[in-house]
């Protein structure tokens, strides 16, 4: 039986804090940022400011390496600027900004390191959530209206739901990243059967499955099965639900498609197939952007004025049907204007250049696209060795030092969310936003410092 190195009472409150977090994300960028900077003053505070933990150094220099390139890189954009110097100087005073989740890594990974961590409040907080927005997308889809009141958006029909989320169609990604402290919540409970073990996984998984595809956020739905079906090879323990969850759906997933969708609720049948062929059509020619392969490329700069002359030069040229793919081919082309280095923080809206099967949005969509344009192959370099090195820290725990069960599910749902972000090909929001960031590094910071003997993994009882 582990015991509990350190006395965390002081921390409780940084702790609560911490679990804050699931809340936060409801009321959005403004309460994330606020929360942020209250954790931040008083972690200082409390650890004296000493917050650089001694342990995982290769990461940490890493990790400090990533983010002062960043900030250096942006401002060589700015002085050598040549257009929208002023973009380029917010830009600038941004990267500064953007220390906070480098700060943020460091206060979680002192707090592990001290043993002054306790993650049951944030599981609390994050499984009451993600039950409240599941049971409200469920209300919403059948009566029309939700818990609050809040109405589906006309404009929407019956394909998308976003519960208390309102006009923000965001409620699958917030489940996908919060769901699994529910589904894993029988960690926390110190006598419990296989069997309840068993029926609380699969009751669970079925009822977020479900709010994940009423919300009609399709990326989240692929990932929280993509997710689940990278747990059922990691834990043997619960392989014998998991295993065939991730068969029956491969079964589904496989007669919806032969079926040309028409199985599906009307409401969703055309959503579901556009994405299939979109994603087909992202898979097969993803190969052509890379390689330049001419038939879906063309220099001309389109402008309003010459669009006659734009469409002649391109009649010759097929057209993706997917704007996903055309944001994708939009964030290599703008990547290989500064290859090694990149353009600096949020450059991708500054030098991007509106072309044939180019389309220029307020970011790449993609993790890697976008850490490429910001960054280039330096700061991509940077970033998945910070990669390399927590997931080989989490690895070696959760393989090597005999965890129990309830130890490894109390960090399987950190690890989940991340090896998902980790994911290459997959859209995704802007990387360096408020929204993405914040949970990224607080989830990478607990599974690269986790420890079996620490406060992670000895407060299991509520």
């Amino acid at each position: 039986m582990l015991t509990i190195k350190k006395n965390i009472q002081p921390f409780f409150f940084l702790n609560l804090l911490l679990a804050l977090y699931p809340l936060a994300y409801t009321l959005g960028n403004l309460a994330i940022n606020l929360l942020t900077v209250v954790i931040i003053i008083f972690a200082l505070y409390k650890f004296r400011g000493k917050i650089i933990p001694s342990e995982n150094k290769n990461l940490s220099i890493s990790l400090i390496c990533f983010f002062f390139y960043l900030i250096l890189v942006t401002f060589l954009s700015y002085w050598f600027a040549e257009k929208e110097t002023e973009n380029f100087l917010n830009n600038f005073w941004k990267s500064l900004l953007y220390l906070r989740y480098l700060i943020l890594f460091f206060i979680v990974s002192i707090m592990i390191e001290k043993g002054y961590l306790n993650l049951k409040y944030f599981f609390i907080s994050a499984a009451s959530l993600s039950f409240i927005l599941g049971i409200d997308l469920i209300v919403q889809y059948n009566l029309g209206v939700d818990l609050f009141g809040f109405e589906q958006p006309e404009q929407l029909g019956k394909r998308r739901y976003s519960g208390f989320f309102g006009d923000e169609l965001i409620a699958g990604g917030y489940l996908y990243r919060f769901s699994f402290f529910a589904i894993f919540f029988f960690c926390f409970k110190k006598l419990i059967t296989k069997n309840q073990i068993y029926l609380f996984f699969l009751i669970t998984f079925i009822f977020f499955l479900i709010s994940i595809f009423i919300s009609g956020n399709r990326m989240p739905l692929m990932l929280f099965i993509f997710s689940i079906s990278i747990f059922s090879i990691l834990e043997r323990k619960l392989r014998y639900i998991s295993v065939p969850i991730v068969f029956l759906l491969t079964l589904i997933s496989i007669s919806i498609i032969k079926t040309d969708f028409k199985i599906l609720p009307g409401e969703y049948k055309n959503s579901v197939s556009s994405f299939y062929n979109k994603s087909s059509e992202i898979i097969l020619r993803s190969k052509d952007l890379v390689t330049n392969n001419p038939i879906y490329q063309h220099e001309m700069i389109y402008e309003d004025e010459k669009k006659d002359e734009f469409k002649e030069a391109t009649k010759n040229k097929i057209e993706f049907k997917s704007g996903h793919l055309k944001i994708f081919n939009a964030g290599i082309t703008t990547w290989k204007q500064n290859k090694i280095f990149g353009g600096g923080l949020r450059s991708f809206r500054i030098n991007c250049e509106f072309k044939f099967n180019v389309y220029c949005a307020q970011h790449s969509h993609n993790y890697y696209t976008e850490i490429l344009i910001n960054t280039g192959v330096v700061g991509l370099f940077l970033f998945l060795i910070i990669g390399f090195f927590s997931l080989k820290n989490f690895f070696n725990l959760y393989f090597n030092q005999n965890l129990i069960f309830k130890q490894r599910c109390i960090l399987i749902p950190f690890f989940l969310v991340i090896i998902s972000e980790f994911m290459p090909i997959r859209s995704a929001g802007n990387f360096f936003s408020t929204f993405n960031s914040t949970i990224f590094f607080i989830f990478l910071a607990v599974v690269a410092n986790a420890k079996k003997d620490n406060t992670i993994i000895d407060h299991m009882r509520l």
